[in-house]
């Protein structure tokens, strides 16, 4: 009687250590991806910031152009102006 408890002890025991096994090869996958996961975030996380910085820079120029296009505006109103005038200038001339 004795050798089949022994035998079932065993039996028991081999299945528990491959079900320990099994449970632990799952464990080390979900932490795997876990840790996948957490570095693909990390790293969006870094891209986002880049280009939160590239977006305000570009802001920025944006804002540059658009003061200088309205300089450039009234500059070509100014030398249109002075165009009409030397024009004029010129008709009076010739007559």
């Amino acid at each position: 009687m004795k050798r089949p408890k022994v035998a079932n002890a065993i039996v028991a025991f081999v299945e528990a250590v491959r079900a320990n096994r099994q449970f632990f090869a799952k464990v080390g996958a979900a932490l795997a991806k876990l840790l996948g996961t957490q570095l693909d975030g990390d790293d969006l996380f870094r891209r986002c910031k880049s280009l939160q910085a590239k977006k305000m820079d570009l802001g920025g120029k944006v804002e540059s152009m658009a003061d200088e296009k309205d300089g450039l505006a009234k500059r070509i109103v100014e030398l249109e102006a002075r165009l009409r005038e030397s024009e004029s200038r010129l008709e009076e001339s010739e007559l």
